[in-house]
């Protein structure tokens, strides 16, 4: 268990002591972190990191006090999970048995949990994806831990077919790619 904690510990190595530059609240209770230098992919301005928590609950606190949860009152949870900005990243926390992350930001942690809303989660549920250089994806879910490569960089299609669209000469054509 300690080795999954220590692999996840390396791969996020090159963020640690950086904040995020931007901390975004997405659909229902989802999550972005950005660190790095700014890249535009695809018409979208990432981080050279990004960090995406979904399919996962979470729980937002500073020192003994809990600020917010993925159950709150999005306006509460926009406030609170913004204040991360201004911290840098200090650490990262795996338990591989219970699969909760606790990420550290300064007097921050943010925990985060298996969804408890999902019926069947499998292999293809992930509680959180860590994207790097190179469309290198960490990702985290009921399989465990990962390592894979994206088929698109901050593609949320981690291991799985992606329509990718070929324009030739005035037709359209559709394949699907591994």
């Amino acid at each position: 268990m300690k080795a999954a904690a220590l692999k996840i510990r390396q791969h996020f190595q090159p963020v640690l002591g950086s904040r995020p530059w931007r901390v975004k609240l997405g659909v229902g209770s989802c999550l972005t972190f950005e660190f790095g230098p700014r890249i535009r992919a695809h018409g979208h301005l990432h981080g050279q990191w990004h960090l995406w928590i979904y399919l996962s609950n979470w729980t937002l606190s500073r020192g003994d006090r809990q600020l917010a949860d993925s159950d709150a009152d999005r306006k509460l949870m926009t406030i609170s999970t913004r204040r991360l900005e201004e911290e840098p990243l200090t650490d990262v926390d795996f338990n591989a048995r219970t699969r909760k992350t606790t990420f550290t930001f300064g007097d921050f942690r943010l925990a985060v949990s298996p969804a408890d809303y999902l019926e069947s989660p499998d292999e293809r549920d992930h509680y959180w994806i860590f994207f790097m250089p190179d469309n290198e994806v960490l990702a985290v879910g009921p399989a465990g831990m990962r390592v894979e490569q994206a088929d698109a960089p901050h593609s949320p299609v981690v291991g799985k077919k992606q329509e990718v669209e070929i324009h030739t000469t005035g037709v359209r054509q559709i394949r699907f790619e591994d």
